[in-house]
Parts: structure tokens; sequence; C-alpha cells
């Protein structure tokens, strides 16, 4: 089964630039949308990621547009969430996790356990909203209503229906899932916060000496750059990171799409529709060292 998968916008999220790539130099603040994706299949919508409840509970803040509300960025597609087969969450960060409580307890959502465990630990302090946790724990204690995954590293993953498969990501926080889903044009990888800057990580990594004296580059050629902002080690980070490049479509939650041929970066989608039309990336900046 392939799966056509739109993009909803649920707002947007202010960060310090430096967060989306290692090297970016701090002090520049910016605003990135907080998305969630739609799968339109045989089987049902389904949803993945939830945005955030209001400002309040982001760090530097954020701002819900017109039109970027929960039900409304459902509405524009013809849906209620009662009409949601399930909901997947990549993670449960307060930037993900906010709009749950607006969906029926009659639609289960998917969290990897690990995921939720470590949320409940207070590790990452206010990275996890209280409220979205709670909503889970009443999840938890209505039958239907919540449904765990037990992935494990390196593990096959868990396919929840035909087209949509769940693996444990191994980046960003550890318990973080990706979700492969198959469309007319190839595998799309539902990333999550792996990647903030998807053509910063795979194509235009910083790469000569210091940037600003702040970090030093990767020497390695062919590495892809990190972002600021994981919780799991820098070597599971980067083996997440290689390993997302196996498949067409890489959808990260805060940027476009983008598009691979071969395991190299070529272009994003600008459009809310994936697959759709790729502005290509223009000349590689490397030339020959690629």
């Amino acid at each position: 089964m392939t799966f056509e998968i739109h993009r909803l916008n649920f707002g947007s999220v202010f960060i310090d630039e430096s967060m989306r790539l290692r090297g970016i130099p701090p002090g520049h603040r910016i605003a990135v949308p907080a998305q969630g994706f739609l799968l339109f299949g045989a089987g049902g919508p389904v949803l993945v990621d939830a945005g955030y409840r209001d400002p309040s509970v982001l760090g530097a803040g954020g701002e819900i547009g017109r039109g970027q509300g929960f039900e409304e960025q459902l509405a524009a597609h013809g849906l209620e969430p009662g009409d949601l087969t399930c909901v997947i969450m990549t993670h449960l960060h307060r930037d993900h996790a906010g709009h749950l409580h607006r969906v029926p307890m009659s639609v289960p959502v998917v969290v990897n356990r690990s995921e939720l465990g470590g949320a409940c630990t207070g590790i990452q302090g206010r990275a996890y909203a209280k409220d979205d946790l709670l909503h889970l724990i009443e999840r938890l204690y209505t039958p239907g209503a919540l449904r765990f995954l037990d992935l494990e590293p390196g593990g096959p993953g868990e396919t929840l229906f035909p087209g949509i498969t769940c693996r444990l990501s191994g980046g960003h926080t550890p318990g973080s899932i990706g979700i492969v889903v198959d469309t007319a044009e190839g595998e799309a990888y539902l990333c999550g916060d792996l990647f903030y800057d998807v053509e910063g990580a795979l194509r235009n990594q910083p790469r000569d000496g210091f940037v600003a004296g702040v970090q030093p580059t990767f020497l390695v050629p062919d590495d892809p750059a990190l972002s600021n902002n994981f919780t799991t080690s820098v070597v599971q980070e980067m083996r997440a990171a290689k390993a997302a490049r196996r498949y067409r479509f890489i959808l990260a939650a805060h940027d476009d799409p983008g598009v691979l041929e071969g395991g190299r970066y070529v272009g994003r989608i600008l459009g809310d529709v994936v697959p759709g039309p790729v502005t290509p990336a223009g000349p590689d900046p490397r030339g020959s060292e690629r």
C-alpha cells in the first residue's frame, strides 16, 4: 500500500539558529514551523505528531497564526480528530505532543514505550510539557487509547499497517522513532527532530576549520552534520543521521521535505504534498570533493 503525505503547520517555534546545525554561531533567533503530517492511504488517515498546546509551554516562545489551530489544519483536509485512524508520535517533546488531548480516546495514540518512560523522569526538565504527559497517563488507563511500541536498537521495526513501519531512530531522544512510509515514488522517512536543516546536514555541512570559534567542523567529507539539540551520544546521532540517507524523502518536523538520490541530497519539496514537485538544490558547493 502506498500513501500520499500532506504537511500540516501547527504554528511557529522560536529557536536560536545555532540549534539547527552544529557550527552555526549562536545569537540569531529564527522561527521554524511545528509540523505534523497526514498520511492518506486505503486504510484511512493517519496523523504523525500534533504540534504544541500554546506558546506558553515553549522555552523561547512561538506563534499560532490564523488557520494553524489543530482542528483547523485537519478541517482543511476535510477531517475531524475522530476521523483519524491513529496518531503516531515520533517523540513527546512539548512542540509535538501538545494537541493529543483533542483527539478522542477512541483514536489510539502510538508511542515508543521508552520515550514515555524517559519523558516521565524529568531528566529534560520542561522539554516535555506536564499537561501532555498527564494526558498520556489518562490514555494509559483508558483501554485502547494508547498503543506502545517496544523498538530495539538495530531491530527490524514494527509494521503498523501495510506501508507504514516504525523503527527506533537512535537520534534526538533515546526513545525517538522514525516512521518509514511507502509512497508512489519511494520510501519517505518521517524523522521528527533528527534533522532541523536537512540540506545543511546532508549537503552544505560546515567543513573548514572553526566557525566563529564555536565548533570544530567534521573532517570526514561524507559525514552528515548534526543538530545542536539531541540527548543521545554524538555517535548515536551520527549513526541515525547516516541511516536516514537510504530513503527517497526525508520529512523533518521543522523543515521542508528533502529529496535524495543514491543517498545524496538533490532538492526539496516546497509544497505541502509528498511526493510532489521538487525544487533542485543546484550545483554542489564542494564540486569534485563529492
